[in-house]
């Protein structure tokens, strides 16, 4: 079995064959030959340690039906095809008893990621990671290396293919490959169309037709285009008007912990009030978080305790598994934090169309401004979320 690979392709081919990361993302342009990377690098590991067991991931079935197993079928037809015994339900079975398994990520029946549980393997590869969720990401980082039947020694390694998107991805893997301060164990390879010699010029040259944002992004492979967004939760938002990098915390003011307990990873945003409205200072996302790990970077920001105030939503006041005494979330923070009652600001959560209203409103009444250097998270969902028809 021989394949001609590209520099990008070899490149990463040889990071995951001699384990030296552990996580490789090929990003960028579409057509540069990311998911015949990842397919014929996991087929080779699978082949070179018999008895191992690799995963490949799509969001859905259909997807990899349309996408990902049309790549496979074409490395088959070259020559791959007399390695395998079998290939039942999606998974492949070599002759040396290596398995290569094809599943789905169906997030939305499946928001626990039960089908994770109990998956041994050596290596995953993810087939469009920008499609899943970041969660998934991290459960496939507890699962590879699992697998201690195999022979030899194999590398753990996840492998992912991309293209530029505004989502998690960008800040957990681009733009700390731009900032170079992805983790030791992580590469992120660079893709773009041109790399791939078996592009056709006339099909380079159809591509110019494209609307210039979709070109930027999927030719060109440029992350830093946003999409456009035709209807704003924030329309008022204004980056000229809101942002200000030079505000910073006032130890003589009240610091406002807004805190969102309804979602994972567990998010608030730092705010302060001003003359005239408000500044918003930082923001803390804890991924799998506790109470007790907000609780420690509040402390960590050295804020006097009688300055701290926290609100957020309404869902902090019930219940929840986070302690086994079931308190409330804001009854765990005033005792970890040592707060009186009037500290605590729990307001009855607003609808979404009254919350538009207001935010709205205080963007263009009142003097509010964003420490976007301390709130990357905060000033795209403000640029990038948007409404449907009912608001």
């Amino acid at each position: 079995m021989k394949f001609s690979l590209t520099k990008r392709q070899t490149l990463g081919y040889k990071l995951a064959r001699d384990g030296k990361k552990r996580v490789i993302v090929f990003g960028g342009a579409i057509r540069g030959g990311k998911t015949w990377w990842l397919l014929l690098t996991l087929s080779v590991l699978a082949l070179k340690y018999p008895r191992s067991r690799w995963v490949v991931i799509r969001k859905t079935f259909p997807d990899l039906k349309r996408t990902t197993y049309p790549s496979f079928f074409s490395i088959l037809h070259n020559g791959l095809q007399a390695y395998v015994k079998t290939f039942v339900n999606g998974v492949v079975t070599f002759k040396n008893d290596s398995e290569l398994i094809f599943m789905a990520e169906s997030y939305n029946e499946d928001k626990e990621l039960n089908r994770f549980r109990g998956l041994e393997i050596n290596g995953a590869g993810l087939d469009e990671v920008n499609e899943l969720q970041e969660v998934t990401f991290y459960k496939v980082q507890e699962r590879i290396g699992s697998w201690n039947q195999a022979e030899g020694n194999p590398p753990i390694v996840c492998l992912a293919t991309c293209n530029p998107a505004n989502n998690w991805v960008k800040p957990v893997i681009y733009n700390r490959y731009k900032d170079g301060t992805l983790p030791e164990k992580w590469s992120y390879i660079s893709s773009k169309i041109t790399d791939n010699p078996y592009i056709s010029a006339e099909y380079l040259e159809s591509l110019k037709e494209l609307p210039p944002i979709q070109y930027q992004r999927f030719v060109e492979g440029d992350w830093d285009v946003m999409d456009e967004v035709s209807n704003p939760f924030l329309y008022n938002w204004e980056d000229s008007k809101h942002i200000d990098d030079s505000v910073v915390l006032n130890e003589n003011v009240p610091v406002y912990f807004c805190v969102d307990f309804n979602i994972n990873p567990l998010c608030a945003i730092v705010i302060q009030e001003r003359q005239g409205g408000a500044n918003v200072l930082s923001e803390i996302k804890i991924d799998k978080g506790s109470i007790d790990a907000l609780c420690d970077r509040i402390e960590g920001m050295g804020v006097p305790s009688g300055l701290i105030r926290i609100c957020g939503d309404a869902m902090g006041s019930g219940g929840n598994v986070f302690q086994r005494d079931n308190a409330s979330a804001y009854m765990q923070i005033k005792r970890r934090l040592r707060l009186s009652d009037r500290q605590l600001i729990i307001p009855a959560n607003p609808k979404h169309k009254n919350s538009r209203v207001d935010c709205n409103a205080a963007l263009k009444k009142l003097t509010i401004k964003v420490n976007s250097v301390n709130c990357k998270g905060f000033v795209f969902d403000a640029k990038q979320v948007q409404c449907d028809s009912e608001g």
